[in-house]
């Protein structure tokens, strides 16, 4: 099918995924695990984003039979073994950043780059900058692949009794776990040369008297194993990473959930199309879904709309909720009416943090992702206990760790649409003021330096994210994880589906209540995809 470079092309989702033959399309494999549902095989999906929930949404739609269109604003990143497939933190260029002028964390955020269709986005946000992955597997591209599982006590206090941490704990994080192949540092890998630093933070967990927690992180050790060995190019083990795996080390989505989806037969990748604005179809139960071709320098090849039976939207918090509040201001959506669209949004509680001129040796380039993390429950600031990780970071002029703290705050902002941009946007009303996030976040530091280094004579050396032009960190200035804007039991019910619409659903962080209690989200987001994707398929059998 030809599309001229300026014509507007009508398709539906069906013409867009493969064809359906003999009925409807299922491998062994789908039939197997999952089985083709027959009220559902030959509708039509589309779902919108390719990262966490997006992927499992993806791959359980074209198991139950449904043709399913993945639409991705970003491009393909197939790691080729060359090391050069991503830009690194020391060497950054247009390939870490979407379109922007600028790398969008680092060392050197003042460079000059070219704006092309890179690999991270930052919404610029009233009061926050939001970061997200942009490509084919979303934000499993660029996150370092922490996967924590919250506790029963922190959960209870943040999230309703429709989501039973029983379930979660019972089957829904096992099974993101498996598929995600998440497990711990190995003993061997942490004693390599490079990973002084993980071994100097199981000290100073000790030294400050609570008990390293082991992390479970998605990534094939294996892979690490041969970077330490020269078999592969050097990334994770020399503290990269967040610009992109060149090893191929982080099994992120696209080499999973993705892959397995499109072996169902019934599912197929748009990348490097932004969807626009999402419809209702008058007078039939289907959507209209518009987004515009791309090439990797923002030239518009095209427009297209694809017609589908079944929309999900996994475009990330700040996507999805956009999408909806813009296409509900156009007019497009008028029976989005709920008065919790848009609300709910926070950024997980998240601080970062460096310290500096330690005592310790750390190491330069240090090994990674990371390693363990602990949790204090001792904190006068904090709502609840705090989880302190610490990820490598490439190279430093003075010996320097990188730690993330996590606090259960209660600030939330919201996404409205924002008239003059013609998008959604995020207002976070804390930008000038320091939040309950990053008042605990100093406690903790402050407590750890004295325990571990003002008593032994060493200077405070904590540089937390307070200078909000730096674009190093997280806490109330920049976030890697935002949550909420359509939570569920106020703006969708507890499967994801929005109110009242029987065929649109949000599968993604939108619908997480601002926090995932102490934890990284992306556990819980493919997690709660995998509920969401496995009570949609019930209700249609």
């Amino acid at each position: 099918m030809e599309v001229s470079r300026r014509g507007v092309l009508r398709i539906t989702a069906l013409g867009a995924g493969a064809a359906v033959a003999g009925g409807f399309l299922g491998t062994e494999k789908a039939l197997a695990e999952y089985g083709v549902v027959p009220s559902l095989a030959g509708k039509t999906a589309v779902v919108v984003g390719s990262g966490f929930g997006g992927a499992v949404a993806a791959y359980r739609l074209g198991q139950a039979g449904l043709v399913t269109t993945v639409i991705e604003r970003g491009r393909r990143w197939d790691v080729d073994g060359s090391g050069t497939t991503f830009c690194t933190i020391t060497n950054p260029d247009w390939r870490c950043a979407w379109f922007a002028d600028h790398p969008p964390l680092g060392l050197d955020v003042s460079k000059t780059i070219e704006r092309r269709a890179g690999l991270i986005a930052t919404h610029a946000g009233d009061g926050i900058k939001v970061l997200s992955g942009a490509g084919v597997g979303g934000g499993s591209l660029v996150i370092g692949m922490f996967l924590p599982q919250p506790r029963r006590a922190d959960w209870s206090k943040v999230y309703p009794t429709g989501l039973s941490y029983d379930s979660f704990n019972d089957v829904y994080w096992p099974r993101a776990r498996q598929n995600l192949r998440a497990t711990t540092l190995p003993a061997d890998i942490q004693s390599g040369p490079n990973f002084a630093g993980a071994r100097a933070w199981l000290e100073y967990i000790a030294e400050f008297g609570q008990t390293a927690i082991p992390i479970p992180f998605a990534v094939d050790w294996d892979r690490i194993r041969d970077e330490v060995a020269g078999r592969a190019p050097a990334c994770h083990t020399i503290g990269e990473g967040p610009f992109g795996s060149n090893s191929g080390a982080k099994n992120s989505v696209d080499r999973n959930y993705l892959a397995w989806a499109a072996a169902t037969g019934n599912v197929s990748v748009l990348p490097l199309h932004e969807v626009t604005e999402i419809r209702e179809v008058s007078g039939q139960d289907k959507f209209e879904v518009i987004c515009r071709q791309i090439d990797v320098y923002g030239t518009v090849l095209s427009t297209k709309t694809l017609v589908c039976d079944y929309l999900f939207l996994a475009a990330g918090s700040v996507g999805t909720t956009s999408l909806l509040v813009t296409s509900r201001a156009r007019g497009r959506l008028p029976r989005l009416v709920s008065t919790e669209v848009g609300k709910g949004w926070g950024n997980n509680g998240d601080f970062l943090v460096a310290r500096l001129n330690l005592r310790k040796n750390v190491g330069y380039a240090q090994g990674g992702p990371g390693n363990v993390k602990f949790i204090d429950d001792a904190n006068p600031y904090a709502t609840a206990s705090m989880a302190w990780e610490s990820a490598p970071v490439p190279s430093w002029l003075t010996p320097t760790t990188a730690h993330l703290v996590t606090s259960i705050a209660s600030e939330r902002g919201e996404i409205r649409y924002d008239a003059a941009s013609g998008a959604g946007k995020v207002y976070w009303p804390y930008g000038v003021m320091e939040t309950s996030s990053e008042k605990a976040g100093r406690d903790l530091v402050t407590r750890l330096w004295w325990r571990t280094e003002g008593r032994y004579g060493y200077l405070f050396n904590g540089l937390p994210d307070y200078d909000r032009g730096t674009g190093m960190g997280l806490g109330s200035a920049n976030t890697w994880h935002p949550l909420g804007g359509m939570v569920m039991g106020k703006a969708t019910d507890f499967a994801g589906k929005v109110a009242g619409y029987s065929n649109l659903y949000c599968v993604d962080g939108s619908v997480l209540p601002g926090s995932t209690c102490l934890a990284n989200p992306s556990l819980t987001i493919t997690a709660n995809a995998e509920r969401c994707l496995d009570l949609f398929v019930a209700s249609a059998a």
